[in-house]
C-alpha cells in the first residue's frame, strides 16, 4: 500500500512537471525591458545618460518583431536606435542633425572595432561583414566627386530597408544636397538623389 503512494505521488509529481514544461512552453519572456533598451542604446552611441536630451523609448512591433524605439538628442545631433526585444540586438540605428560629421566620425571608429573584433570571431571564410560607415562615406564622395572638408553631412542610417542591409548617407556641398542608399555588405550605390 505504501509503495502505491509512492508510486501514485511520483506519477502525479511527474505529470505536473510535463504541464509546466508545456505551460511554460508557450509563455514568452522579454529578454530586454525598455530600461535595458535604453541603454543598449547609449552604451553603443558611447553617451551616458545624464548627456542625452529627450530621452524617450516606445515599445513598437515592427515587420513581426517586437522591439523598443528608443530616441534622444545630444548637441543638436538625434539619435534613434530600433532594438529587438527578444535579446537587445540592435537592428538599426540613425543619427540626424544639421552637421553631424564629427558624432558620425566617433560612430564610425567604434562600428569598425566592432566589426574587426566580430570579424576575429568568425572563421576566415566569412565575408558576411559590412563595410562600416566610414566606407560607405567614402563610396557617396567618391561618386559625388567631393571631399570630406566640401561637405557637412546631415544624416546617416544603418539598417533594412526594402529588405536590405543598407547605410543611407546624406550630406550638403554649398545649396546642393546629396542622399545615397548603398548595400552595406557589397558597398553598391543602389540608389542616388541630387536636389
Amino acid at each position: 500500500m505504501r509503495r502505491m503512494n509512492l508510486v501514485k505521488k511520483s506519477i502525479l509529481a511527474a505529470g505536473m512537471m510535463g504541464i509546466l514544461i508545456i505551460l511554460g512552453a508557450g509563455t514568452v519572456f522579454a529578454a530586454v525591458d525598455a530600461q535595458e533598451a535604453e541603454e543598449i542604446a547609449l552604451a553603443d552611441a558611447d553617451i551616458k545618460a545624464d548627456q542625452a536630451d529627450r530621452l524617450r523609448t516606445e515599445a513598437e512591433r515592427e515587420d513581426g518583431e517586437n522591439v523598443y524605439e528608443v530616441t534622444f538628442t545630444v548637441d543638436g545631433v538625434e539619435y534613434k536606435y530600433l532594438i529587438r526585444e527578444e535579446d537587445g540586438t540592435i537592428l538599426e540605428w540613425e543619427m540626424d542633425g544639421r552637421d553631424i560629421g564629427d558624432a558620425a566620425a566617433e560612430k564610425s571608429l567604434k562600428d569598425s572595432s566592432k566589426e574587426s573584433s566580430d570579424a576575429d570571431k568568425d572563421s576566415a571564410e566569412n565575408t558576411d561583414t559590412v563595410i562600416g560607415l566610414e566606407r560607405a562615406k567614402e563610396i557617396a564622395l567618391s561618386d559625388a566627386g567631393l571631399d570630406l572638408a566640401d561637405v557637412s553631412f546631415s544624416k546617416i542610417k544603418f539598417g533594412k530597408e526594402d529588405r536590405e542591409v543598407v547605410y543611407e548617407v546624406e550630406f550638403y556641398q554649398a545649396r546642393d544636397e546629396f542622399e545615397y542608399i548603398i548595400e552595406a555588405y557589397s558597398g553598391e550605390i543602389l540608389k542616388m538623389e541630387r536636389d
